[in-house]
C-alpha cells in the first residue's frame, strides 16, 4: 500500500521502501463513503461495503447464516447488491434517504418503473428514511432502527451509499485536491509530470463545464486514455466527461444522460407506452440536450450520447425525438458526412 507521495524527489513510498519515478499516474479510485451518525456501525459482525470482489467474498461466505438483509443506499451498486442477495434468497430491505430510487441516474416515473422491477423480485424499498441504529448481541446484528423509528430485523447490513476519492494518503504531497485530485484538460496535476485519472479525480463535467467527480467505468477509461497519451509524449486533452448510467432490473433495460432531474428553464419531451412499459425523455437547453432518460426502448439510445456530448443544436428536428423511427438520417448532413463518409 503506498502511504506517500514525493514530488520533489520523484519516489512513491511503500512503508519504509521507495521507488522512483520519472512520470507517475495515479488511478487509485474511490473508498466507499460510511455516513456518519449510525449507533453500532463498528460494533457489528455482517456489516458490509460493496465495492470490491473481497466484499462480496465475505458476503457470500457469512449467508448461510442470514434470512434477511438491510441494504443502505438505493444507488447502482446497493440495487445491484439488493438483487444479486435477493436471487440467493435472502429478505431484502432496502433503505435510501432521497424521495426515490437511484436518484442521480433516474427522474421519478423512470425510477417507478425500475421500483417494480424490484418490488417483483421480492425487494422491499423505503425511501425518505435512513439508518440511525443497529443493534445485536454476542456481536451478531438483530435489527436496525431507522430516523422515522420504523424497527427492521435483520442478520446483516450492507451500506451502499456511494464512494468518496480516495485521496487520503496525499495528504503533504502538495497536490492540489478538492473532492478529488484537481487535473488539467491533460490529466496532469499541479506538480509536473504527475498525472491522475478515474474516480479519484475531479475534472470537467461537458455540460456545466464545473470539475466534479463522476465515478463511472466509461470516463475513468477515456481519462486514462488521455493521461497515457500525454505521459507517452503526444498532446491529447480531455474536453470533459458526461454523466451516464447503463442499468437493468429484471425485464427493464435503462439508459441515462446528463442531468434528467435539471428541468428549470428548460423544455422536457416525454413519451411512455402502456403497451411494452417503455419511457422516453428529453431535457433540451437553447435546443441542445442536456439529460436523457430510455427505459425498454433503448436501441438507439448511443446517438443521444454523440448529440448531448458535441452540443449538436437539435432544434430543426427536436419534434422527431421521441419517434420510434428516429436515426441519424435526420442529424446534419455535415455530421453525417464526418462520421460515416470522411476519413477519421
Amino acid at each position: 500500500k503506498v502511504n506517500k507521495i514525493d514530488p520533489k524527489t520523484r519516489k512513491v513510498y511503500i512503508g519504509k521502501e521507495s521507488i522512483g519515478f520519472e512520470k507517475l499516474l495515479i488511478t487509485v479510485g474511490g473508498a466507499p463513503f460510511i455516513p456518519p451518525g449510525i449507533t453500532g456501525l463498528n460494533k457489528y459482525k455482517n456489516i458490509f461495503t460493496f465495492t470490491r470482489k473481497n466484499d462480496a467474498d465475505k458476503m457470500k461466505s457469512v449467508l448461510k447464516g442470514v434470512k434477511s438483509v438491510v441494504i443502505l443506499g438505493a444507488g447502482l451498486i446497493g440495487l445491484q447488491c439488493a438483487e444479486g442477495l435477493a436471487h440467493a434468497g435472502k429478505k431484502i430491505t432496502v433503505v435510501e434517504l432521497a424521495d426515490n430510487i437511484l436518484p442521480v441516474a433516474l427522474d421519478d416515473e423512470a425510477a417507478a418503473i425500475a421500483r417494480y422491477e424490484l418490488l417483483k423480485q421480492g425487494i422491499d424499498i423505503i425511501t425518505g428514511d435512513t439508518i440511525t441504529k443497529i443493534t445485536g448481541t454476542g456481536g451478531k446484528i438483530s435489527s436496525v432502527t431507522l430516523k422515522s423509528k420504523k424497527k427492521i430485523p435483520c442478520q446483516m447490513v450492507v451500506v451502499a451509499v456511494g464512494v468518496k476519492p480516495n485521496i487520503d494518503f496525499l495528504n503533504g504531497a502538495g497536490i492540489k485536491t478538492d473532492k478529488g485530485i484537481l487535473v488539467s484538460s491533460t490529466m496532469e496535476t499541479n506538480k509536473k509530470n504527475i498525472f491522475a485519472a478515474g474516480d479519484c479525480t475531479q475534472a470537467v463535467e461537458i455540460l456545466s463545464g464545473k470539475t466534479m467527480p463522476i465515478p463511472i467505468i466509461p470516463i475513468a477509461s477515456q481519462q486514462g486514455m488521455i493521461a497515457g497519451y500525454n505521459m507517452a509524449g503526444k498532446k491529447k486533452e480531455y474536453n470533459g466527461g458526461l454523466s451516464l448510467n447503463a442499468l437493468q432490473f429484471g425485464g427493464a433495460q435503462v439508459i441515462s444522460y446528463g442531468f434528467i432531474r435539471d428541468e428549470v428553464g428548460a423544455e422536457v419531451l416525454k413519451k411512455q407506452s402502456e403497451k411494452n412499459g417503455s419511457y422516453k425523455k428529453i431535457i433540451l437547453k437553447k435546443n441542445r440536450i442536456t439529460g436523457a432518460v430510455f427505459v425498454r426502448d433503448i436501441e438507439r439510445a448511443g446517438i443521444f450520447r454523440y448529440l448531448i456530448e458535441n452540443k449538436v443544436n437539435v432544434g430543426t428536428y427536436k419534434e422527431k425525438l421521441l419517434e420510434p423511427d428516429f436515426n441519424w438520417a435526420y442529424v446534419q448532413n455535415d455530421i453525417r458526412d464526418q462520421l460515416f463518409t470522411k476519413v477519421q
